[in-house]
């Protein structure tokens, strides 16, 4: 298979081309949130569509339940807050944290049970309900956690986390411990759910499909707000946990990307990015150095300029040295099986172009 051969490095005749289906639900982002059954049946007509429609498409259709980026703050007691747009997802109303003595206020956090607190037991119930109407062919994403510092700034506010991080690291790091052991104990909970990890793409969010030992996936949006030596000592040591028992299989930030060598300088590095072209792209050429021979990015169309100009253009500037899957959220009337086909040539000609091969250590899971 494709993405298999892909992580371990070995050279591929032609590069995976992820192209999905979506097609218009009748509910709105904030229903579906609030309701698991809209949720669920919209997330399986899309993955239907994408087997129908774009048949060619390297990508696995899967669904994504899906409770809100900050569920694992839910659990330490923060409120969701639901605002006025439709298409809205949910925030956090208040914060649960301050500045002053937070190493007390940190010691005295209760140590969440994903089973029953804030609305993990809800994404719980939802992953075992979407996992079991894919029923062994459609696998399921698990939560999104959005990452320890982005739980970090749920509870404690953003201006606020980056004074702690030089007034009171000791408390951060205290913080981010229970924030990583409940995210740990979320993501084996969700295991459980999907009935075992077969069942599932990744151990976050992402609908991508990640193989075998590499299901591991952290995302962490808000390094775009900080540098590389910030992101060294609180974000990539807590990635690491999780790279360790589940596989370094990925990592998401939308961009921008001022971390972007840090992301693949800790000893448990991802394999590979997943990034928004309309927030990453124009760190490409940063990536081209401090990814070669080191990790691959999945990279999401976000529209302007006509798919495959955008795809030829990438290859031209990214290959011998770094591999770009594209990923494409289409429409049936984007004609998606018309636009893999186009595609393919160009996918070709990348493989062909492109330095095979990891320097890095295997940081697969045995």
């Amino acid at each position: 298979m494709l993405f298999r051969d892909l992580f371990t490095g070995r050279p591929l005749a032609r590069l995976p081309i992820d192209v999905r289906v979506t097609v218009p639900s009748p509910h709105g982002i904030q229903v579906q949130f609030r309701d698991g059954d809209k949720q669920l049946e919209a997330a399986l007509a899309n993955a239907l569509a994408t087997w129908k429609q774009a048949p060619s498409s390297d990508g696995i259709p899967a669904m994504r339940p899906d409770v809100g980026c900050s569920c694992l703050a839910s659990a330490f007691g923060a409120e969701y807050f639901w605002g006025d747009s439709p298409e809205q997802t949910p925030g956090i109303k208040d914060k649960v944290l301050t500045l002053d003595s937070l190493a007390a206020q940190v010691a005295a956090l209760p140590n969440p049970d994903p089973h029953i607190d804030g609305w993990l037991p809800e994404g719980l119930n939802r992953i075992r309900r979407f996992a079991e109407a894919g029923n062994g062919f459609i696998p399921v994403s698990l939560l999104d956690a959005a990452g320890g510092v982005n739980v970090a700034a749920d509870l404690l506010g953003m201006t606020e986390l980056m004074l702690a991080f030089y007034d009171q690291p000791e408390a951060v790091h205290a913080l981010l411990d229970k924030i990583q052991a409940l995210y740990a104990a979320t993501i084996r909970a969700g295991i459980a759910a999907a009935g075992g990890e077969q069942n599932i793409t990744t151990t976050d969010f992402e609908e991508v499909w990640y193989p075998e030992g590499w299901k591991g996936h952290v995302s962490d949006d808000i390094s775009a707000g900080f540098g590389p030596k910030l992101y060294a000592e609180f974000s990539a040591p807590y990635h690491a946990r999780i790279f360790k028992e589940f596989g370094a299989g990925g990592l998401h930030n939308c961009g921008p990307n001022p971390c972007h060598a840090a992301y693949v300088a800790h000893p448990l590095s991802p394999r590979s990015l997943d990034l928004s072209d309309q927030y990453s792209h124009a760190d490409l050429p940063k990536f081209k150095l401090s990814l070669r021979r080191k990790a691959f990015i999945y990279l999401f169309y976000c529209g302007g300029e006509k798919p495959v100009e955008w795809y030829r253009a990438i290859m031209e500037l990214m290959a011998p040295d770094v591999i770009v899957v594209p990923v494409f959220t289409l429409s049936h009337q984007d004609q998606p099986e018309e636009l893999i086909k186009a595609l393919h040539p160009i996918a070709i000609e990348y493989a062909r172009r492109m330095d095979w091969g990891w320097d890095a250590g295997e940081v697969r899971r045995s």
